[in-house]
């Protein structure tokens, strides 16, 4: 199992840069950053500074949208970051969030077909083998490929059992996210998928990125609280019911975050839903919950955000304590 650093185009210029010159002497696997929808960082832009300024770990995009992005700008960007650091960089893909979607104004009535087709389009573009292509869904209009890219490995970064399902037939990995329960019938219906397609399991990657918390004081403990309030207001009621979370406390978090603020609801969370919805602790408990995840067939972990109080210290600590456990 091998350690990641998880990013967000939300991060400072600053802690990017601490990141990229630090991730090789940290001995991580990998970085992935995560797109925020109009946060001021461009994901393509983001992913090739930390590209251009490390040497040895992978960086992933985790994940961007076929739906908000033209998949053509996918494609030429994607296969000029794999140009940068061939053998380094990972594409990730998910629908995006069904807020993001709503308040931008773009339809996702088919977000399966989206997906698969998004995925046929970017891998028939790098290797260049038609002469046009159009997709009215997409944005596509006879559009030709004018370049050829080594194989890119995709990514889904994606929950719903339908996408999860599309994910284990034509994916390279997947970016899970979510309570253990859920984690784990994931990881049960895309092996079975892959087995009933005759495809090795062993070639597919599995990526666990939660929420993470290193805990030193009392203010890391409320980063904890607060880190939860907002996963349960985002986490679907299919997850929490995959993973055996009794919705009435989950609703009880949302009333209580939407009426009074998220100051007030901290204080009623319980701690089983702390377990539940984040990992966190000091650098050994949170490795030792990361390998956890071994025996249910991940094969990376991804620490952060929010990291705790002080994001450096908890991001190098956790690092050197793997590295010195592995």
């Amino acid at each position: 199992m091998h350690l990641s650093i998880g990013l967000t185009t939300s991060i400072s210029a600053n802690r990017m840069k601490w990141i990229y010159e630090n991730a090789d002497n940290l001995c991580l696997n990998g970085l992935w950053i995560g797109e925020d929808i109009g946060r001021p960082q461009e994901i393509f832009t983001s992913t090739a500074l930390l590209l251009l300024n490390t040497k040895n770990v992978n960086i992933g995009i985790g994940v961007t949208s076929p739906l908000i992005r033209n998949i053509t700008t996918i494609a030429r960007a994607s296969s000029t970051l794999s140009e940068i650091a061939p053998n380094r960089f990972r594409m990730g893909l998910g629908i995006g969030g069904i807020q993001d979607l709503t308040s931008l104004g773009i339809p996702f009535k088919r977000p399966v077909n989206s997906m698969e087709r998004a995925v046929e389009i970017l891998r028939t573009i790098w290797v260049n083998n038609v002469n046009s292509i159009s997709n009215e869904e997409l944005g596509i209009h006879n559009y030709t490929a004018k370049y050829s890219s080594k194989r890119i490995p995709i990514f889904f970064g994606v929950r719903g059992p339908k996408l999860m399902t599309l994910a284990a037939s034509i994916a390279d990995g997947i970016i899970l996210s979510g309570p253990r329960q859920f984690v784990e019938k994931s990881i049960k219906l895309i092996k079975e998928k892959r087995n009933s397609l005759n495809l090795s399991s062993e070639k597919f990657h599995f990526v666990l990125w939660v929420p993470t918390i290193l805990i030193r004081k009392n203010e890391d403990l409320e980063i904890v609280k607060k880190t939860v309030a907002i996963v349960a207001l985002d986490t679907p009621d299919h997850i929490l019911e995959m993973s055996g979370i009794n919705k009435s406390e989950i609703f009880l978090i949302r009333s209580e975050m939407k009426a009074h603020g998220i100051e007030k609801v901290v204080e009623k969370i319980p701690d089983r839903i702390i377990d539940l919805l984040c990992i966190s602790g000091d650098a050994d408990e949170i490795c030792d919950k990361f390998e956890s995840y071994s025996s249910l067939g991940i094969q990376e972990v991804v620490f952060g955000p929010p990291y705790g109080k002080d994001a450096r210290k908890s991001m190098a600590q956790v690092a050197q304590t793997w590295s010195k456990n592995s």
